[in-house]
């Protein structure tokens, strides 16, 4: 196989922006509210087709049924794809949120559950995350406070974040995001969300979107919230090279890589890798062919690519994701 790029999965939401299409140079209609690019995805609904290369036009579910092997690599025994992988642009705030566990989602949906990471790509103003409740403040208090139609958004708490933050959000985990932020997300292959409050918006016909308070609260978990910030662990700083671990758990591991010059690796087939530039300019080449890569460029490389090597000017900033 070679490296892969696909044609973006185009999400229009209330809360949307157009930073993807217009600094991001990303084929979007400037004109709509575009929240999320979904980068990499295999789910029946929405599944990533293949934009270069023999096999352009196939699907990704498509190349995991015919390679898997090829393309997932050993480490892995699953038939679908495990991660997936989306740009979010939040012009606005998103609604308060939880996702379930395997289990649950797997008994109330036949679906994945949800465990996602958030890498904060860009600012744009002020900019904060809603994660977890305070620590003054129990799942019983927020669901007598929600019952009794009382005022919930002083019950959470709110962190300030800056380019280059990363967090990491388990199921069960409540939170939000709250605007002017682009953020690159790595998650467990799941679409299932529930809304627990949606800042009293409504539509042009005076409509509030759907809220899943009973299933919110039956996955709901008091996590601490401090906890979930990377503290990017350092493998390797040199004067051509810096690689900081951001997370590594057992759904993926994420590393940021600064890259000052030219770079060499290989794909031993044991995983498949994914790389999304946060920052700069460069190409990936390998045997087979070349990517030109610019910022908020998603690639996957197969886990028998064999070598690859990422050729750059003037640095370029990447996140790279293995199982």
């Amino acid at each position: 196989m070679y490296l892969l790029e696909f044609d973006e999965i185009v999400k229009e939401v209330i809360w949307g922006g157009n930073f993807l299409s217009t600094v991001y140079s990303k084929p979007f209609d400037k004109n709509k509210t575009i929240g999320e690019s979904w980068e990499i995805c295999d789910l029946p609904n929405d599944n990533n087709i293949v934009s270069n290369g023999e096999l352009k036009g196939k699907t990704l579910s498509y190349l995991v049924k015919e390679y898997r092997n090829e393309l997932l690599g050993k480490k892995y025994k699953e038939n679908y794809f495990p991660l997936l992988i989306k740009l979010i642009d939040a012009n606005d705030k998103l609604s308060i949120q939880v996702h379930p566990n395997e289990e649950y989602a797997n008994k109330r949906h036949n679906k994945h559950g949800k465990n996602e990471m958030w890498y904060v790509m860009e600012t744009y103003g002020e900019a904060k995350l809603l994660i977890g409740l305070k620590e003054n403040v129990s799942v019983e208090d927020l669901k007598k406070a929600i019952n009794n139609n009382q005022n919930i958004e002083n019950m959470f708490n709110y962190f300030d974040i800056k380019k280059g933050d990363a967090f990491y959000i388990p199921s069960g985990c409540i939170h939000a995001i709250l605007g002017n932020v682009v953020i690159a997300e790595i998650q467990t292959p799941s679409d299932v969300t529930y809304r627990l409050y949606d800042w009293n918006r409504v539509d042009k016909n005076g409509k509030g979107r759907e809220l899943h308070i009973e299933d919110s609260f039956n996955v709901i978990k008091n996590i601490n919230a401090h906890d979930l910030k990377s503290k990017k662990e350092n493998k390797i700083k040199n004067d051509k090279l810096e690689i900081n671990t951001v997370f590594c758990n057992e759904y993926f591991t994420a590393e940021e890589y600064i890259i000052n010059n030219n770079f060499s690796s290989y794909t031993s087939g044991d995983s498949f890798e994914i790389i999304m530039v946060l920052e700069g300019r460069g190409i990936i080449k390998s045997d087979y062919n070349s990517i030109n890569l610019n910022i908020g460029k998603t690639v996957l490389i197969p886990a028998n690519l064999g070598n690859y090597s990422i050729d750059c000017d003037n640095g370029i900033k990447l996140l790279r994701v293995t199982l």
